[in-house]
């Protein structure tokens, strides 16, 4: 019975982790050349045969299922200092839109500039407790409706992140308060809230990896502010 329980934490912890792969992968590492450049880094076979390709063309890139493939080689790094001893030696874009990561396995911040093992979502309930406390119900329902409607499957498809239109629509069926200027502004300063998307089509996020702390803490200052109704 001990045995078995232990197979099944071990598995969930590797699909938590290939989570976090992916996300790191998608925030960090987006562009073709950047994967194919990882790749080299850890010393994967299957990149050599893109060499020529990518040594001769600037604007070389991976066919749909060779992008699909790639990330698929470079998520399957066995050792986990490996894999973030390459992220290290590779360089991730100069402009970014959400500019951590705090996950339960892995860690960057950009002004550190250095990714990392090991959790700090310790840090990451502090903040969000003390943007709260600035923001009050405020905070809280712009919060709860962005990742009310991530879990919905309502982020937009294309940038991440929920419209502007949706977080009201969705404020008014929790029958929340809005969000000044200000508390936008305070929310940003913690890094648990982004705009991102273009400016044509805006959206507003809450990094995906941090989504399960923030709506823990967001569920704890519900009831102890709200109450339990």
């Amino acid at each position: 019975m001990v045995l078995h329980t232990t197979v099944f934490e071990i598995g969930v912890t590797d699909l938590e982790k290939t989570r976090e792969r992916e996300l790191l992968l998608k925030r960090f590492f987006y562009s073709d050349r950047q994967l194919y450049q990882l790749g080299k880094l850890a010393a994967i076979e299957w990149f050599s045969m893109f060499d020529l390709k990518f040594t001769k063309d600037q604007y070389a890139y991976f066919a749909e299922e060779e992008k699909k493939e790639a990330r698929v080689e470079i998520l399957g790094i066995p050792d986990d200092q490996k894999f973030i001893d390459i992220l290290n030696k590779a360089e991730p874009p100069k402009y970014m839109e959400i500019d951590r990561f705090i996950g339960e396995h892995y860690y960057y911040d950009a002004n550190i500039g250095k990714f990392a093992l090991g959790s700090k979502t310790g840090i990451l309930r502090e903040e969000v407790r003390d943007a709260l406390k600035e923001t009050k119900e405020r905070g809280y329902s712009f919060l709860k409706a962005i990742i009310e409607l991530y879990k919905k499957g309502k982020w937009d498809q294309a940038y991440g992140g929920a419209t502007w239109i949706n977080i009201l629509s969705k404020i008014r069926e929790l029958v929340g308060k809005y969000p000044s200027p200000r508390d936008l502004a305070i929310l940003k300063s913690y890094r648990i809230y982004y705009k991102n998307g273009s400016n044509r089509y805006p959206t507003h996020t809450v990094p995906e990896e941090m989504i399960p702390i923030v709506d823990d803490e967001l569920e704890n200052w519900r009831k102890a502010v709200l109450g339990s109704a």
